[in-house]
């Protein structure tokens, strides 16, 4: 088991649209788009600044410490050009979709290890995200509660209720060492959202468990030694890897899926695409339970923090 200091909380937001709101077929950019506008307008102390980068307050701030995290001295990981996002949005691809006037929409937030502090920010930055409008007709919505929740024990704690930001600030927090055990000898990934893993500078399109296991590394490492304890630090990267080569790939079911991402600066877009579909696999999971489950939850692969890269575990004989 690869050493992780990796705290972190789920939570459920749900809003009610006053008027339509359009979303595509993968909305987490949209999402956390809104999100990083209404927590800058909330926290940013510098706004004459183009960007974070020479703020004396970076490391302080609460959008800073979210959307511009800085990679500390001690890191020297090559796959760290950019330092991981401490919050993750979840969101599943689908369709178009149209939430209309009166309708609720439902979505889940992570937050990862030293964002965990920033709670009452990222909670007032949430109550936010809907009185600028969402999605192509920005149309606006209502925050009507944040559920903070355990989804392995069927435990929730409500953080935030409509307009009262003092209902508790004490999220339920969980740690590798929490999550369930694998013991199937058989376990199935069904992709919730884009997978996009690259080996060799392109992306994966045969999903051997050797590479899942490289990957689901290489995120919960980074997101470790940025947001978290470091404990992975000088840690041997290459044991489980090597070990991954005992499970069998049984089935893969993978179909591709993309979507168009508009940027923040004008004229800027960019293809988001990856892999949807089923992964099967058979052997002893012991040793890659927690990062299975990890990246259950917090994602894997590229444009994880917008939510791809999520996927259930099914457990079978």
């Amino acid at each position: 088991m690869l050493p992780l200091d990796l705290p972190f909380a789920v939570l459920r937001v749900a809003l009610t649209a006053h008027e339509e709101v359009h979303l595509p077929p993968f909305p987490g950019s949209k999402l956390e788009g809104a999100f990083g506008r209404a927590l800058y307008r909330l926290a940013c102390t510098q706004p004459h600044r183009e960007t974070c980068v020479g703020c004396p307050l970076r490391s302080i701030c609460p959008y800073g410490l979210s959307y511009a995290p800085v990679q500390p001295p001690e890191v020297t990981a090559s796959s760290l050009g950019t330092p991981p996002r401490p919050i993750i949005f979840r969101v599943a691809f689908g369709r178009d979709q149209v939430v209309q006037a009166g309708q609720p929409l439902t979505f889940g937030l992570v937050v990862v290890g030293t964002a965990l502090t920033q709670l009452p920010y990222l909670l007032a930055a949430l109550r936010e995200v809907g009185e600028q409008g969402l999605g192509r007709t920005r149309g606006r919505l209502e925050l009507q509660e944040v559920v903070s929740l355990n989804p392995y024990r069927e435990l929730e704690v409500t953080l935030l209720k409509g307009g009262d930001l003092g209902v508790t600030l004490t999220p339920l927090v969980m740690r590798p060492a929490d999550l369930p055990a694998i013991d199937a000898p058989r376990i199935r990934l069904q992709l919730r959202s884009l997978l996009h893993v690259k080996q060799g500078g392109t992306m994966v399109e045969d999903l051997q468990f050797p590479i899942m296991i490289k990957a689901l590394q290489r995120r919960m490492g980074n997101l470790e030694q940025v947001h978290g304890g470091r404990q992975s630090l000088g840690a041997d990267f290459g044991a489980l890897p090597e070990l991954a080569r005992s499970i069998q790939t049984t089935y893969q079911y993978l179909r591709p899926a993309s979507q168009l991402r508009k940027g923040s600066r004008r004229g800027e877009k960019t293809i988001m695409d990856g892999l949807l579909g089923t992964l099967e696999y058979a052997g002893d999971f012991a040793p890659f339970a927690p990062l299975l489950r990890l990246g259950e939850q917090l994602g894997v692969g590229k444009w994880a923090h917008f939510g791809a890269g999520l996927y259930d575990i099914e457990e079978g004989p």
